[in-house]
């Protein structure tokens, strides 16, 4: 799906069951990035590309087994996996210090997210799917911006930005359920 001012965005569904259980993914997904877009300084200045893609997977526990087990040495499923497209220098130099991109088309990466995994937290914590998904959504996008959760500073930096990001779409801090 094509986006004005450079942001082109993809939506792969690997796994059926998302099209069943949550069929309005693709206005969750746009809603996301808008949000992130209008909110997060790195995602405003996506707008400055001449082309940046994003590519979304909808996926099952299978493959993003496969995938953490085979680029994260964890073999286990889990939530959602961001592979980034832009290296740590171009983050910083095209997301972060805001210097005009090049005028070629750049790919930020992509986002797994897996069915079983995302159905069963939403499950414990007794929160709808639809406010599940749409913070991984968010999680694997600010990943993809450079942000991230290893050290605790950073990790607190991630989830406020979460939080006032699902804030806006009338979503409880998941961190605190």
């Amino acid at each position: 799906m094509t986006q004005n001012q450079g942001l082109e965005w993809d939506i792969a569904v690997d796994y059926a069951e998302w099209e069943t259980a949550l069929p309005n993914f693709h206005e969750i997904i746009e809603q996301s990035i808008e949000l992130i877009k209008s909110e997060v300084t790195e995602g405003g200045r996506l707008e400055q590309f001449m082309l940046i893609e994003v590519g979304v997977v909808l996926c099952d526990d299978n493959l993003i087994h496969e995938l953490n087990r085979d680029y994260r040495n964890k073999d286990k499923a889990t939530n959602v996996l961001s592979f980034n497209g832009l290296d740590e220098d171009e983050i910083s130099t095209l997301l972060k210090e805001g210097e005009p991109s090049a005028q070629h088309p750049y790919s930020l990466g992509e986002i797994y997210i897996a069915y079983e995994t995302v159905k069963r937290e939403a499950d414990e914590a007794g929160i709808q799917l639809k406010a599940h998904f749409t913070h991984m959504v968010i999680h694997g996008l600010l990943h993809l911006l450079g942000y991230d959760h290893i050290k605790d500073n950073e990790a607190e930096i991630m989830e406020a930005i979460e939080v006032k990001l699902l804030k806006k779409l009338g979503i409880d801090d998941p961190y605190t359920t």
